[in-house]
């Protein structure tokens, strides 16, 4: 199936299909003129070119990555949470000794 990359002013790619020929371009507005390498969003085909930020433009649009502290009971459940497996991973040791304690045992005994 043959095909055709085009944009629409906003910058969303959109693939045309050819169908019986001719290629289904997108009903609204749209160009075969990519968008340019390097330009950063909000972009926007002005009808002859691309407009768009620039990368201090666009970092300025970022949210602050401040990342917020935990709270006491997190840490406490965070806390509870390692200490339970920490535990299970003891008491599954303890399960494998008792295991392999009863195996030899049982050899001792039955001299197998």
């Amino acid at each position: 199936m043959d095909f055709k990359q085009v944009w629409l002013y906003t910058g969303e790619p959109y693939l045309a299909f050819k169908i019986d020929g001719e290629f289904q371009y997108p009903l609204d507005e749209w160009t075969d003129v990519p968008p340019p390498e390097g330009i950063y969003q909000p972009f926007y085909f002005n009808g002859n070119e691309w407009i768009g930020s620039t990368r201090e433009e666009w970092l300025t649009t970022l949210p602050d990555n401040q990342v917020e502290a935990p709270s006491e009971s997190d840490e406490l459940n965070t806390q509870l949470i390692m200490n339970d497996l920490e535990h299970n991973l003891k008491i599954e040791m303890l399960e494998q000794d008792i295991a392999n304690l009863t195996s030899k045992l049982l050899e001792l005994q039955g001299g197998n």
